[in-house]
This record gives structure tokens, sequence and C-alpha cells, in this order.
């Protein structure tokens, strides 16, 4: 009888030991979603400095999104001084969860004459 209590004890600390070992700690962060990568290529509308953020008049993204104009964060934030309304661009546009940003920016039609 003390054999079956002891065995049943023992099976019990087995169980919550492989439990335990399944659950992560409180504080740990949970992992990275997978990011999704797409092309976008439009207009430049209007840049917001203060928000950090590049209204584009956009082509529809095949498989992502329809023609429209949306607002986007960029990273770098640098990249916002390069940007003016009317220029054309193209860019990656980087999606994770429910953030997204806009980086590897490209002006497809630099105006001539010194740099802006």
């Amino acid at each position: 009888m003390r054999n079956l209590a002891l065995a049943e004890i023992m099976l019990l600390v087995v169980a919550l030991g492989a439990i335990s070992c399944n659950q992560r700690p409180s504080g740990e962060a949970r992992p990275a979603a997978a990011q999704k990568h797409y092309q976008v290529k439009g207009k430049v509308v209007s840049v917001d400095k203060k928000s950090r953020m590049v209204d584009v008049d956009g082509e529809a993204i095949p498989g992502y999104m329809d023609a429209m104009t949306m607002p986007y964060s960029v990273k770098p934030e640098s990249e916002l001084d390069r940007l003016h309304p009317g220029d054309a661009i193209t860019a990656d546009l980087t999606v994770e969860d429910d953030r997204a940003w806009l980086e590897n920016i490209r002006v497809a039609n630099p105006p001539p004459g010194p740099p802006r």
C-alpha cells in the first residue's frame, strides 16, 4: 500500500514537471510573428515628419490590398527627409502582426538640379 501511494506521488510530480516545462515564464516575450513583405509602388501625397508618416497613393498590391491612398510609417525615420509630395516611389512594405512600415524607399523620378 505504501509503495502504491509513493508511486502515485511520483507520477503526480512527473506530470506537474512536464506541464510546467511547456509554459513560458510570465515575463518572457512571445515569439516574433513572421514578417510578410510586399512591393509598393505609388506617389507621395504628403509627408508628416512629426508623426513619422508618409501618405502614399499606391497601386494595388496583388494578394494584399487594392489601390488606395493611405498613411505608412517609415523606417528609418531619416528617409522622410528626402521624400516630397509628388515623388514617384517604390518601397518594401513590411507587415508584422498589426504593424506595417515602409523601408528601402527609392524615389523613381528625382527632379533635375541640386539636391532638395
